[in-house]
């Protein structure tokens, strides 16, 4: 009966401790988002990201989207993403390979801090993730290019062009 009662001690214990530690991941992160949301921080700082946009072959129009699923994973990203679809930001190519490239590597920095703070290796989980991420993302937009056909979807534009015009 004590080794039950130690075992269940223990196991308490530590997911205490382990509750606590995401805590005081979370919370910082969900204020520092609250903060770049209200000055708008996102939206001044995609034109930085527009290398990942290229890279991924994705319109400029993709960063804000890229930059906050990145960020603040699939949830925060997933809101961004239904919004731009719903005012036309985004082709549905773009939108394809947003949710592709961010279902694999979402969240950069919440996930990678919590996995670190259970012991595994941050930069090693952001490298692995992003370039598993990026080389999906381009195989699965060379598909799209190649079958253009699929569901009526239209193809990046040429570097310098813009959407809808």
């Amino acid at each position: 009966m004590t080794v039950i009662l130690n075992i269940l001690q223990i196991s308490l214990t530590r997911c205490f401790w382990t509750v606590l530690l995401l805590l005081a991941v979370l919370i910082p992160v969900m204020v520092l988002f609250e903060y770049a949301r209200h000055y708008r921080i996102f939206e001044k700082s995609a034109p930085y990201f527009k290398w990942l946009t290229r890279c991924l072959s994705l319109s400029p129009a993709a960063a804000f989207p890229l930059v906050t699923g990145l960020v603040f994973g699939v949830i925060f990203g997933a809101a961004v993403l239904i919004e731009c679809a719903r005012q036309e930001l985004l082709t549905k190519r773009d939108l394809m390979l947003l949710g592709l490239f961010l279902s694999l590597n979402h969240s950069i920095v919440e996930d990678n801090l919590i996995f670190t703070a259970l012991g595994a290796n941050f930069f090693t989980l952001l490298l692995s993730r992003f370039v598993i991420a990026i080389i999906a993302t381009r195989i699965a937009a060379l598909f799209l290019d190649r079958n253009k056909r699929l569901a009526g979807l239209k193809t990046a534009p040429s570097p310098g062009k813009e959407y809808g015009k």
